[in-house]
């Protein structure tokens, strides 16, 4: 594993963009295009309920690797000094463990894996 001098709030900062983008390109690919309904089914996987979801479901598969699950640990136990708004403190670490994980393998160059982990997390959000 790379050392890594990001903290994890600057990690899950790229990762969240990660993540965004991700989403918004799958709903297009989709057919969508009224404005309303793509905001709608953007915040299904982009809110932290959402993203705390996925990751559990990511999480019980056993996908991750060992540097994988350290920085997810990292993620979880960061220290933010804001929370979302209609989420519990529990589902907001654990969207930020997701998005710290995505914004590791994007920052260090793992972007096969981060693509692969983004294909699961829209197939998973598609079923929410």
């Amino acid at each position: 594993m790379e050392i890594v001098t990001q903290n994890a709030t600057s990690l899950a900062w790229l990762g969240d963009a990660e993540f965004s983008l991700k989403v918004r390109k799958h709903l297009l690919a989709k057919g969508l295009q009224q404005p309303k309904k793509l905001q709608k089914l953007n915040a299904k996987y982009c809110s932290a309920q959402g993203q705390s979801k996925i990751l559990s479901i990511l999480e019980s598969r056993g996908i991750f690797n060992e540097e994988e699950t350290e920085i997810l640990r990292r993620g979880r136990n960061a220290n933010v000094h804001s929370t979302a708004k209609n989420a519990s403190l529990a589902d907001y670490m654990k969207a930020t463990a997701l998005e710290a994980l995505l914004g590791y393998l994007s920052l260090y160059g793992h972007v096969d894996r981060m693509n692969e982990l983004l294909d699961l997390c829209m197939e998973i959000g598609d079923a929410l």
